[in-house]
């Protein structure tokens, strides 16, 4: 009898076990044949690549005439043209130095810049860089620089800044020019003989406020920051007058590099092209003080160059 409970007890124990390592074999295995397996694209990879490109800004540099805070300013409704109008996204990079600006784009880090006549002249000799638009300002295609002081200062022309504070556009010093071309007939000796003081910079912005407040005697202007600054402020325009105007220099050109995406330069430069057609548009352009951007090749900008 005790056998046969015993012989009972062990049958039972060996089902039991049997049970318990049927789940542990099939319930796991259930669950890996549960799952489907992981499927890997490189696909994915391709098109993570397109995104980050497309949403890569549009780079526009620019030879800094004010500070940098007024710089941005005045590109600013600009730039947030550009992008409403194209759906990217656009980047201002300022630089103090022209040559720096032409370097930036050879290398591709800039998509477009905004140059003077001599620093284009050079990217087009050095690496082909390309003229897409210029922009006729105050309806003209030469920009004088004005040379201003104070309205009630006794200064009535350049010779009366003999012994005098003044300031000069760093444009030129960068380009080599101690003295403006256009101050040679009235200063026949060097600056440090003809001025008590002279400084160089390129923060324009800085030098109307500094003659406002007698810091400097006179400071040497470009019309459009002339315009953009002085003309909009009450009290600059009161205080300040112009003394000298130059006989101008060429317009700025928009440029490229030569191995530029065909479809986004085209779609920018028929956004310039046609600015001037838009309330809009003529908004912007008013406010950068431009009348409208027009097409031009090199030769003809040479020749206008050439014709200085």
């Amino acid at each position: 009898m005790k056998y046969n409970k015993l012989h009972c007890y062990r049958k039972y124990v060996f089902v039991i076990s049997l049970i318990l390592c049927s789940l542990f074999i099939t319930v796991p295995s259930g669950c890996f044949e549960s799952e489907e397996a992981v499927k890997v694209s490189l696909e994915n990879t391709e098109v993570l690549e397109q995104s980050i490109t497309s949403d890569k800004p549009v780079r526009i540099g620019v030879f800094a005439m004010a500070s940098p805070k007024t710089t941005m300013v005045y590109y600013e409704d600009f730039l947030d043209y550009l992008s409403r109008h194209t759906g990217l996204e656009f980047e201002l990079v300022q630089r103090d130095n022209p040559d720096e600006i032409n370097y930036l784009l050879e290398t591709g880090y800039l998509d477009f810049v905004f140059l003077r006549g001599e620093d284009y002249m050079s990217g087009h000799d050095d690496f082909d860089l390309e003229m897409v638009a210029v922009p006729v300002i105050h309806g003209d295609l030469y920009l004088p620089s004005y040379v201003i002081s104070r309205s009630d200062s006794d200064i009535d022309s350049i010779e009366d800044f003999r012994g005098k504070k003044f300031a000069f556009n760093s444009y030129r010093f960068n380009r080599g020019d101690i003295v403006p071309d256009y101050m040679h007939p009235f200063i026949n000796e060097s600056p440090e003989f003809f001025f008590s003081s002279y400084i160089y910079s390129n923060s324009q912005d800085n030098f109307i406020d500094m003659v406002n407040q007698g810091t400097l005697d006179g400071a040497e202007i470009d019309c459009t920051m002339w315009s953009y600054i002085v003309q909009n402020s009450p009290e600059y325009s009161s205080n300040l007058k112009i003394v000298y105007s130059s006989s101008g220099h060429l317009v700025p050109v928009i440029a490229v590099h030569p191995e530029m995406s065909p479809n986004m330069r085209n779609e920018v430069v028929d956004l310039l092209f046609n600015m001037h057609d838009s309330q809009e548009g003529v908004e912007v352009l008013e406010n950068m003080h431009f009348n409208m951007f027009v097409e031009m090749d090199h030769e003809t900008y040479s020749s206008y160059a050439g014709s200085q």
